[in-house]
């Protein structure tokens, strides 16, 4: 895979890390406020839409070629989107 290419799926690997960590904290208000039934089916959709969303995002880039440390940089995202969202509240 070509450096260039490389650096854009790392950024958005961080990036998404971010987006992820917003998006979860928004899910939280609802979680804790219905039923299991609902908070299960709630979870498990979240759950795959985060992980087609980011497929589909890997195979605009990069034909879906997938390593583990993208993972590592949507984790550090992810630590740095709720820290940003700390700080702000």
């Amino acid at each position: 895979m070509e450096l260039s290419i490389q650096l854009k799926v790392l950024i958005v690997s961080f990036v998404y890390g971010i987006l992820l960590a917003y998006i979860l904290k928004l899910q939280y208000k609802y979680f804790f406020n219905s039923k299991l039934w609902y908070r299960l089916l709630l979870t498990s959709f979240f759950t795959f839409d985060v992980v087609i969303l980011y497929f589909l995002i890997l195979r605009f880039i990069n034909n879906g070629i997938f390593h583990i440390y993208f993972i590592f940089l949507i984790i550090i995202g992810f630590i740095f989107g709720l820290k940003l969202i700390n700080n702000t509240n």
